[in-house]
């Protein structure tokens, strides 16, 4: 199994483009794969309440992706928007019309509307960032992981799992953000990255899985380095 750096990672998507899998079948795959994931780890989802971190970008539409088939299964989910999303947003409109409630932080004051979400769910899902950290978390986003940690201390039961990469992990270098919070699980997406294997970043990954998004085979040829499993 190849072990990519993010713009390795690109480069595999963009081919995969080229091949006829658009960005959107795999966003799709994605979220479809971390969905039944989080459910093999949780077992039988009715009633279970999942709040779903869901970033500005691609992490944060693989996650509403992952929120509509959870809401789909039985869970309660809520999509906590964590930054501006798309308008329209095809991936928030689709988890709403599943039943996935929804919160932005925007008009969350105090975090209130985060903090009671928390406070009763069993599991987080992290798809804030992923490997889109380019710079030090601060403003809401440092308000959100704050409130997940102080989750998380309080409530050790709470299960977080993170999509491909905890927020404020580097994908490359393995630096971990102040504020980036451990995740019990990591699935992370095609294939796994450097990150995940380099310290400090190793300590918050948790158990890492790998997801099968869809993406053709043969892509990742140029790819040097390999994880080689027993």
């Amino acid at each position: 199994m190849k072990i990519v750096t993010a713009a390795q990672m690109r480069a595999i998507e963009s081919r995969s483009e080229l091949s006829g899998v658009s960005t959107d079948a795999l966003m799709e795959s994605a979220g479809l794969a971390f969905a039944r994931a989080v459910r093999r780890r949780v077992g039988h989802l009715a009633g279970v309440r999942i709040v779903v971190l869901a970033g500005p970008g691609n992490n944060g539409g693989d996650g509403l992706v992952a929120a509509r088939h959870l809401a789909r299964w039985g869970a309660d989910a809520l999509a906590y928007l964590c930054g501006r999303r798309l308008d329209p947003d095809p991936k928030l409109d689709a988890a709403a019309s599943a039943g996935v409630g929804g919160a932005d932080s925007a008009a969350d004051t105090d975090s209130a509307r985060l903090k009671d979400a928390l406070a009763s769910a069993h599991v987080a899902i992290d798809a804030i960032l992923g490997t889109g950290r380019s710079r030090p978390i601060a403003g809401s986003l440092a308000d959100v992981l704050r409130e997940l940690a102080r989750a998380k201390s309080e409530r050790p039961n709470l299960r977080v799992v993170a999509m491909d990469l905890p927020t404020g992990v580097d994908c490359d270098a393995g630096d971990a953000d102040p504020l980036s919070v451990a995740a019990d699980a990591t699935i992370a997406l095609g294939c796994p990255k450097r990150g995940h294997f380099a310290f400090p970043a190793a300590n918050f990954v948790g158990e890492l899985e790998t997801a099968d998004i869809g993406i053709p085979p043969g892509l990742d040829e140029d790819v040097p380095l390999e994880l080689i499993g027993r």
